[in-house]
């Protein structure tokens, strides 16, 4: 009965976990460049309940051992704005933050600002400096009369990074992936192609966040059921005679 309280109670602390998760991946439907996660699940320590029986084996319930990076196609959104970039394909943008650390992101709604000095920088959204292939700040050049920007040198000048293995970054939030031993180093991507004027849209299917919000929250509701019935029949063996 402990051990069944107890597989109960692991469960539960799983399921709510991958609640957080599949609650995330909802949230933000709507975030550009966001990458799904998904919870994996491992099964805990087995026990031998009796030395004459060998294969008589109880598991102790369930974990989540990780989450993972789900890299899959999404789809382009049109916005016809000349600082908003998309990478077809697996690549990343590099931004450097305020800390000058270099971070990668699939998020491309950039923007402008000016330095004391009068050059225009690309920075994104949250105000760090987009990176070029060398992952030097970029001065966003003009045309010779000066007013309007050169659109099609910029393109060039923005820098796409890939990984030996993009699914083992480390996801930082504000949609920002720093590389690690799992993921290998950054490698700059010349070929790769970039869409100005486009943005890349969430991977999440809702339908299928949905399905599976549903499925953890039944699961968590039997795993409690299973720890409820575990304290009676603990409390009925307590009060026999």
């Amino acid at each position: 009965m402990n051990i069944s309280f107890h597989t109960g109670k692991s469960a539960m602390i799983a399921q709510a976990k991958a609640l957080n998760v599949y609650g995330n991946n909802i949230a933000n439907v709507n975030t550009v460049g966001y990458q799904q996660l998904r919870p994996d699940f491992a099964d805990c320590l087995y026990e031998t309940e009796r030395a004459t029986e060998e294969d008589w084996q109880t598991g102790h319930g369930t974990y989540v051992q990780k989450t993972d990076l789900m890299f899959s196609e999404s789809h382009f959104q049109w916005t016809d704005r000349m600082l908003d970039f998309a990478v077809a394909g697996e690549g990343f943008f590099a931004v450097e933050d305020r800390y000058g650390d270099v971070n990668y992101t699939r998020d491309g709604a950039f923007g402008m600002t000016q330095a004391e000095n009068g050059d225009w920088y690309l920075v994104s959204g949250n105000g760090e400096y987009v990176l070029d292939y060398n992952k030097e700040r970029i001065i966003v050049p003009f045309e010779e009369d000066g007013t309007e920007a050169d659109w099609g040198a910029l393109n060039q000048m923005v820098g796409v990074f890939e990984f030996p293995n993009p699914y083992g970054l480390d996801a930082m939030g504000s949609n920002r992936y720093v590389e690690n031993g799992k993921s290998g180093a950054a490698v700059a991507n010349e070929n790769a192609v970039k869409l100005q004027g486009t943005l890349v849209v969430s991977n999440v299917d809702l339908a299928t966040q949905m399905v599976k919000l549903i499925e953890t929250q039944r699961a968590y509701q039997i795993s409690s059921r299973v720890v409820t019935t575990s304290d009676e029949f603990a409390r009925i063996a307590n009060n026999l005679r």
